[in-house]
């Protein structure tokens, strides 16, 4: 389709799966995931605020998930710092998570316990007191476009979960229109970004895997616009980011500051085992 940052991004001609083709080498991805990945957030000077938005956003995830059924325990896959697990816990589940970085890692094992968190990838999961058919929940938020082989991971999440247990996904969509409007400039091409999906192909790979259902909502993100400009400052858009600037200087600061629902070209599915 087009080269970015001297990468391509390439579309399947059958299924409409988008990748970076070659894909980044291991030590591409390991210079930019880290403590300072998540300086994206404004987690130094702006963790409350951030904390608030990015809880307010997996409450109306996991609120599509019904509440705890079955088995209480819940995986996040991509935990980060805990944000969903802290959501997770207060709504009745049993919280672990999965993270590569040791920043999010070692922010997770102090929040639930060292026992409730394992630093490295899905495929070599392992808790004392939890393995397949032990969860009732897995979350992947901003998850399933970082990783290698999506089908591999789709499939060990349905092992873990229960029998009538949900996997919920957010992730870009390129059925959406801000990626039929910005093409190339969708902000969602990064090169961590491996995979994009649309509803199709993503209800196709769920189904041969043998979930038995798959339902799909939008996923509305809690943001201010302050946060929004915080963004793309860290990942500057020829466009987008002069407007959120000229917004910025335009609204007054209490309403920078007020969390509003926004689409942001993502979709949440949801399938069940």
């Amino acid at each position: 389709m087009f080269e970015k940052a001297g990468h391509h991004f390439s579309r399947c001609s059958t299924c409409d799966l988008e990748t970076i083709s070659p894909a980044p080498s291991d030590d591409t991805l390991a210079s930019i995931y880290g403590a300072h990945y998540y300086d994206a957030w404004g987690l130094g000077d702006q963790e409350s605020v951030v904390r608030n938005l990015k809880k307010r956003t997996f409450k109306y995830v996991l609120g599509r998930l019904g509440g705890p059924r079955g088995n209480r325990r819940l995986l996040d896959c991509g935990a980060a710092t805990g944000f969903l697990l802290e959501v997770a816990k207060d709504l009745g589940y049993e919280p672990y998570g999965l993270e590569l970085s040791e920043f999010g890692a070692n922010e997770i094992a102090r929040k639930f316990g060292v026992d409730h968190v394992f630093r490295g990838e899905l495929e070599n999961l392992t808790f004392p007191d939890a393995g397949a058919g032990d969860f009732g929940a897995i979350t992947m938020c901003d998850y399933i476009e970082h990783v290698r082989d999506p089908r591999q991971v789709l499939t060990l999440a349905r092992d873990l979960l229960e029998p009538g247990g949900q996997l919920a996904i957010t992730t870009p969509d390129t059925g959406s229109i801000s990626h039929h409007v910005l093409r190339s400039g969708w902000t969602h091409y990064k090169i961590e970004h491996l995979n994009y999906f649309n509803r199709t192909n993503m209800a196709r790979l769920l189904k041969d895997i043998g979930y038995s259902s798959v339902r799909f909502q939008p996923l509305w993100k809690s943001l201010t616009l302050d946060y929004i400009t915080h963004q793309f400052d860290e990942f500057p858009h020829r466009i987008l980011t002069p407007i959120a600037r000229g917004l910025k200087t335009m609204v007054p600061g209490a309403l920078r500051r007020a969390p509003v629902p926004f689409s942001t070209g993502e979709f949440l599915a949801i399938a069940t085992r």
